[in-house]
């Protein structure tokens, strides 16, 4: 009996999730003042994603319908991909819209590997001293 109980509801909770979830997903917000149209935004967002504007036409339903694959169709590099993406979300769900830059390492290298640069080049060092 408890298995029955649990395979229902969670049959219906699943369903309701799926639909709550594509109902969220193909919104498309409606314009505001500070971003009136596509080549605004992509220009708003910056890393040169406003080259990509003739792509879209223009068309506002375009940026919140397509998705990964039809933007790599379009020829949109990986990395301007996930970063409209994300900001499409940011958007939809009417987070502040800002340009976001590309991260710079560092002289003593990534984060992961930091210690090893810095003890290689303390070596170094005292070897040429």
């Amino acid at each position: 009996m408890h298995s029955f109980m649990f395979k229902r509801s969670f049959s219906s909770s699943l369903a309701f999730l799926q639909t709550s979830k594509t109902s969220f997903v193909n919104r498309v917000p409606p314009v505001s003042s500070a971003i009136p149209d596509v080549n605004t935004f992509l220009k708003t967002i910056g890393r040169k994603c406003d080259e990509f504007s003739e792509l879209y036409e223009n068309q506002w339903e375009s940026l919140f319908k397509w998705d990964s694959a039809t933007l790599k169709r379009k020829g949109i590099p990986t990395q301007q991909r996930k970063y409209i993406l994300s900001q499409v979300e940011k958007f939809r769900k009417q987070e502040p819209i800002k340009e976001t830059k590309i991260g710079k390492k560092s002289y003593w290298g990534g984060e992961r590997k930091r210690n090893e640069v810095t003890a290689r080049l303390k070596a170094q060092e005292r070897n040429v001293s």
